[in-house]
């Protein structure tokens, strides 16, 4: 008997179906009762989504365990599933449920459809490889950040730096997973030794998690990028491109304050004033096409910190801001915008931003 329980236990990993069985051992030393139940219906989902599944049955002291036969992969060890599936297709989701001797099996058919974002291109730098960077407070950096230029891209995206190496200045972009939003405005070596944080402490997928950080121009007048001239996208300090092998649309990105422009804005430094009523600092972002010009008259302008009418609090974490009104793109270029200037004009406020989950649509031919 217990040979024939090891052949069903078998053909259960290979996915075969059976209708109800409940087997008792016949041996004396092997009590356990197996309840198998392969066909609980279908349901529907859609990637990206969260999905819950109740198969509706409480056992005190009992442990669970969800399993994706579809995709190999262990999914909760909740009684009640709740997860977003990212593949479409029909998937084959099983739940065991134990108690000593006692093991039951329910399997649910799950048919998950695209999302309508489904064939968006993300920027995922979880796997951005930090292990050789260069240690910072909280974390480490790119280690070609002092590098002059060196090639910074992810996936379809190339991210512009350069760099002074005999300085130690850098512009453009660099990544980072420092967890530190301190104030470094009185530590040793000052915000130039710890300008590489950010208030979110990590990327959107969380505390120490890889993620951009920007040294970006001052918006430049407005003669400079100007609808139907061409743009020298060389010019600027932080640009995206995008890559030459497809056309895509720009969807949204992830934006949060640096340490550095927060702390300058909210309590003051050397250089930067603390805000009031009426201060404000914007993130711009324009778009650029394969021809060279402008794909809107207006850039996306996004409020880091936004006081026009009155003093507020400042919002530490992540915001998605939507970039779809700059349509086709080739290139993104940022700058930011702050009231705290010099009799120059210059600006006052460390010009950083953080940033990621870049989104572009691919435009199918």
């Amino acid at each position: 008997m217990k040979k024939q329980l090891v052949r069903i236990s078998t053909l259960l990993v290979l996915g075969l179906s059976f209708s109800a069985i409940t087997l008792t051992s016949c041996s004396n030393d092997d009590s356990s009762v197996y309840n198998i139940n392969v066909d609980k219906g279908r349901l529907t989902a859609v990637t990206f989504e969260e999905t819950v599944i109740d198969p509706g049955i409480t056992i005190e002291g009992a442990s669970y365990s969800w399993f994706d036969h579809t995709t190999n992969t262990r999914l909760s060890n909740e009684a009640v599933l709740r997860h977003a599936f990212t593949t479409p297709g029909e998937h084959q989701v099983s739940i065991k449920i134990e108690k000593g001797s006692q093991i039951e099996f329910y399997t649910y058919y799950v048919d998950v459809a695209k999302s309508a974002n489904y064939d968006h291109i993300r920027l995922d730098l979880s796997a951005f490889d930090l292990s050789e960077g260069i240690e910072t407070t909280g974390g480490k950096i790119w280690k070609e950040t002092f590098t002059e230029d060196a090639p910074l891209a992810s996936s379809i995206f190339s991210f512009s730096h350069n760099a002074m190496t005999d300085w130690n200045v850098w512009y453009g972009f660099t990544v980072s997973n420092s967890s530190d939003n301190t104030n470094h405005a009185d530590s040793e070596g000052g915000w130039i030794k710890n300008q590489w944080g950010s208030m979110a402490q990590g990327g959107v997928a969380g505390k120490g998690k890889p993620f951009l950080v920007a040294y970006a121009d001052h918006k430049p007048d407005p003669s400079v990028l100007q609808p139907g001239a061409e743009i020298d996208v060389e010019n600027f300090s932080s640009v995206v491109a995008l890559d030459n092998e497809n056309r895509y649309q720009a969807v949204s990105t992830a934006i949060a304050l640096s340490p550095w422009s927060y702390y300058g804005i909210a309590e003051g430094d050397d250089f930067a004033t603390k805000f009031e009523a009426g201060d404000s600092f914007a993130l711009k972002v324009y778009g650029v096409g394969a021809d060279m010009k402008l794909t809107s008259a207006e850039p996306v302008t996004h409020y880091l910190v936004d006081f026009r009418n009155g003093v507020q609090a400042i919002d530490k974490g992540w915001k998605t801001v939507d970039l779809s009104s700059l349509g086709e793109v080739k290139y993104l270029l940022f700058f930011l915008e702050t009231t705290d200037v010099n009799a120059q004009g210059y600006a006052n406020t460390a010009l950083y931003f953080t940033m990621d989950r870049l989104t572009v649509n691919p435009i199918l031919n």
